[in-house]
């Protein structure tokens, strides 16, 4: 066996030099030093987060407290509701708006400095009392919508409206044309209420001095107000009194006028 095969089965050990010994030590150290502080954090993060875990879903349980701004009498009656229903503020304002149909809508608003919301109340327009069958049934609002209200909530003075056999649809158009017909002298004499009749005959005006108006449907509110009162005028010239007044047909040019019976009673 030559010196060469001698040499290349010997086996060698590579020593490493103390600076590479002590670099690596360092290395190591500085690793479990790390792993270590990671450890040490993630324990204290769990721990931390076990504390607060039950303060934090007792929070999102808790009532919250709400003052409650809109007119009265609604906002006392509003106030007592809030204060009794349990839940966040939007749980009380929809609770609020279940209990009260005079309540359009309500604004929820909250500071994140303070713990109380409030909810200012959105309270709906009524345009006109409102009967049906000859009782009290709330009010009409300018949307069409009837609705009930506390007493006190709304003071209206003027013409009445009976519901009673009115569609969504033909309330919808009626106080759409309210503005024109509650208006001051709108009528030949003041409009005292409007009553639904048939889907026939649409609806009923009944004025002051006793006079019927079989109105029709709720179309050409101007230009029917302004030939009524022509000739309601010249009739009147002839002879004074209330009258009974058809405009039904007023698209095909007529004003049908007579004068009107001792007991007036609705036109058919």
């Amino acid at each position: 066996m030559n010196n060469f095969t001698a040499h290349s089965r010997r086996r060698f050990r590579v020593v490493a030099r103390p600076k590479d010994r002590v670099r690596r030590v360092r290395a190591l150290a500085a690793f479990a030093v790390v792993a270590a502080l990671g450890a040490i954090a993630f324990v204290t993060v769990r721990k931390l987060a076990a504390d607060f875990r039950l303060p934090l879903a007792s929070a999102a349980r808790a009532d919250d407290a709400a003052l409650v701004e809109g007119p009265e009498p609604l906002r006392r009656l509003a106030q007592a509701a809030a204060d009794a229903h349990p839940g966040t503020a939007g749980d009380k304002a929809e609770a609020l708006k279940a209990k009260f149909p005079s309540i359009a809508d309500i604004r929820v608003r909250r500071n994140w400095t303070e713990k109380t919301a409030t909810l200012t109340l959105v309270v709906r327009r009524a345009v006109a009392s409102a009967t049906r069958r000859g009782k009290p049934s709330g009010f009409l609002g300018d949307d069409g919508a009837v609705f009930e209200a506390p007493e006190g909530a709304f003071m209206l003075t003027g013409p009445t409206v009976e519901v009673a056999g009115a569609s969504a649809a033909e309330l919808s158009a009626l106080a759409r044309e309210w503005p024109i017909l509650s208006a001051g002298g709108a009528f030949p004499a003041q409009l005292t209420g409007m009553a639904y009749s048939t889907p026939e005959n649409g609806w009923e005006a009944s004025l002051a001095d006793g006079t019927k108006v079989l109105w029709g449907r709720l179309d050409w509110t101007r230009e029917k107000l302004s030939r009524l009162s022509e000739a309601v005028a010249d009739a009147r010239a002839k002879a004074p009194g209330a009258f009974s007044a058809d405009l039904r047909w007023f698209e095909d040019g007529k004003v049908l006028l007579k004068p009107a019976v001792t007991q007036v009673g609705k036109l058919r």
